[in-house]
Formats: structure tokens, sequence, C-alpha cells
């Protein structure tokens, strides 16, 4: 298993879930690596892309050897919770969210900086996430996979990535997330999970200050006001995807070249977001 199969190994919910709460995973990671079959995680690979395709293989690994090992060692009393357990709400909430790109500007054609964030007629997008895939060039020795964008509020002036947060995903349903951090939203990424990738949210705090509720995750992630209108939603997107040279047929032939979310706000809200942050700025950061 090279480094960046290993680097999933060691994101997997689960398997962070049990370092998180003091459980040696040692044992675990080694038995994983010996189950780990390479020709099964190679059929995921787009070799003339030298890309790889969105999959959960090695996340179903990391799950069964987990559970086999808490069945051995702890079957009287373990039990998953919060973090632990799998983040079903998201999953539904992420896959009711779904819309076309917007028309905006590409991570490759963005600047770093700070700039007022874009009205979308009546709505403010406060924070954006996209990762854009860089076209190989054949006839070059060229090793850029890409440019990642990060866009969002601060609330004051600094020169760092708005969207970074700890928390995960599960923590927006029980009002939790982002809490004890110094952000306004955050991104929860989440490649090669079952559970839904690059959820973008707003400090619960900042949401319950704002008077805001959460709608329920069947009608995608959304807040509502006081009249059950939605104020703050949730958008996400997956374009451009790249065929396995023959036909978007395969398990090699779902890679997005633009893949992305967004948080958009209503006006007026935005407008009492800076009255409880009078030195708000919203900022760009890009990684290539």
């Amino acid at each position: 298993m090279d480094n960046y199969c290993l680097s999933i190994l060691e994101s997997s919910t689960h398997y962070k879930y049990l370092e998180d709460i003091g459980i040696e995973t040692d044992i675990i990671k080694s038995t994983i690596l010996s189950e780990f079959n390479r020709s099964t995680f190679d059929i995921f690979i787009n070799r003339s892309e030298q890309r790889l395709s969105p999959n959960i293989y090695i996340e179903n690994l990391v799950f069964t050897e987990v559970c086999k090992y808490l069945n051995e060692h702890y079957a009287d009393s373990f039990v998953f919770e919060d973090n632990g357990k799998l983040d079903i709400k998201s999953i539904i909430a992420h896959s009711k969210s779904l819309i076309q790109r917007p028309s905006l500007l590409t991570p490759s054609e963005s600047n770093i900086g700070f700039k007022e964030p874009e009205n979308l007629d009546g709505s403010i997008r406060i924070a954006r996430f996209e990762q854009q895939l860089a076209k190989r060039d054949y006839n070059a020795n060229d090793s850029k996979r890409g440019d990642v964008l990060f866009e969002g509020l601060l609330p004051i002036v600094m020169q760092i990535n708005p969207l970074y947060c700890q928390h995960t995903s599960d923590n927006i349903w029980n009002n939790t997330f982002c809490l004890g951090e110094p952000r306004i939203q955050g991104l929860y990424p989440n490649l090669h999970s079952i559970e839904a990738p690059n959820i973008l949210w707003l400090d619960s705090e900042l949401l319950q200050m704002l008077g805001l509720t959460l709608d329920t995750y069947k009608h995608g992630l959304r807040a509502l006001d006081c009249n059950q209108e939605p104020v703050l939603i949730y958008r996400q997107w997956r374009e451009e995807l790249i065929g396995n040279g023959a036909s978007f047929v395969g398990t090699d032939a779902n890679i997005a070249r633009l893949e992305g979310c967004d948080l958009i706000l209503r006006e007026d809200y935005y407008q009492k977001l800076k009255n409880i942050l009078p030195n708000v700025v919203f900022y760009t950061f890009l990684l290539n």
C-alpha cells in the first residue's frame, strides 16, 4: 500500500474515531495492510488520466477490520457514538443539494485576496470550496494536479484558509459545528467514503445568534427563519466528468474536473451577520 492509500486509511471515519477515543490502532492497521488487495484497488484508477475515481474500497476494508477487532476485544462494551456513527442525515442532505455549477470563475482563474462576496439576486455567496483537476500535458513532464479554492468569511483581516474546521458533518445536526474555533463557517472534506464529501456549513453558534434553525435533512442542508423560509442554503456540484478512454462507463470513469460546493445566505441575514461581526471580510485562499 503506497502513501496515498495509507492516507485514505488513516483518514477513514471509523479509524480516526478509534484513535480519538484512545484505542490502540497499530494491530488494526497491520491487519488492514495485510488484507489490502492492490488488484482490486487498481480497477478504480484511470490510467489514461492518472487519476483515482471516487470509491469506498479502503473505507469498506477499514470498517470490516475495525468491526472484527471490536467484536473480538470489546464485544460486550463497545458502542459507536457521535462521530463514530455513519452520518446518514448528511448523506441524504448532500444528495438533495445537487445543482448545476453556477457561472463563476474556476479556481485556476481566481486570485488570492480580499474582495466583496458575490450578490446572487438577493442572496450572498458567503463561502465556496472547489477543486479543479489540471488537464494533462502529454508532451511535458508536468506534475501539476490542479487547483483547490477556499473562499469564505473571516471575522477580521487575516490571510488564512477561511474554511478550515476540525469538526465533522455529524456536528451540524447536533448544533456543535465549529464550536470553540474562531471560524464563521467550516468545511468537512471526506473523500473516498460512503459518507457525504465536502460539506460546508455555518458555525452553529452564529446560526443560533441569527435565529435560524436547521431544516429537515430530507430537503437538503438548509436553515430556516421564523417563518420557515430558507435563508441559508448549501449547494454542491460535480461537472465535466472524465471518461475511461472509450466511454463514460466503468469504475474508473467517475472523475469530475470541477467539483465543489457553496453556501448562500439571504441578503438581510448577511447584514445581520455583519452587525454581529462588524469587521467581517471575505477572503479567497488557493492551493495549487
